[in-house]
């Protein structure tokens, strides 16, 4: 486990990584939501945990990679061009559809493979962070591959 970072006053310091020596509680939720899905200390997490669920944008149990938005734009954009909601927004939404109502395709060779999902031909792989079950985030997509 990551130890708990230094205090200045009650705020916790990152200890380590692209932020380190920063308040935690002032890191983007970006970077609160890997936060969570790591080894940090349990202060750590409950900071990130609650400064992603007090934030106006929380979409605290959900998080894209980039290279799964780079895979939707280069193999799904037409999906997304009849719709009203902006792209990233529409990504999220399809991916929690997935997540809800998606077909468990996963193939559980390793302890740490991830979930996939297929919803409507797109295969949706999803990381759970053991420390927070309730928060997934999307590695990437692609087309169902049929034989």
């Amino acid at each position: 486990m990551i130890e708990t970072g230094k205090a200045t006053g009650n705020r916790i310091i990152m200890p380590v990584g692209r932020y380190a020596g920063k308040v935690v509680d002032s890191l983007p939720n970006s970077y609160l939501r890997w936060i969570i899905t790591q080894d940090f200390s349990e202060e750590i997490m409950e900071i990130a945990r609650n400064k992603i669920k007090d934030s106006s944008y929380n979409s605290d149990h959900i998080a894209i990679s980039r290279h799964t938005y780079d895979q939707y734009s280069m193999r799904f954009i037409d999906r997304w061009k009849i719709h009203t909601t902006g792209f990233g927004t529409f990504v999220v939404q399809e991916a929690e559809r997935a997540w809800e109502q998606g077909v468990d395709v996963s193939k559980h060779r390793h302890k740490d493979d991830g979930v996939l999902k297929e919803l409507e031909g797109i295969v949706w792989v999803f990381r759970v962070s053991p420390q927070f079950p309730e928060y997934k985030e999307v590695i990437t997509c692609y087309p169902l591959l049929t034989p």
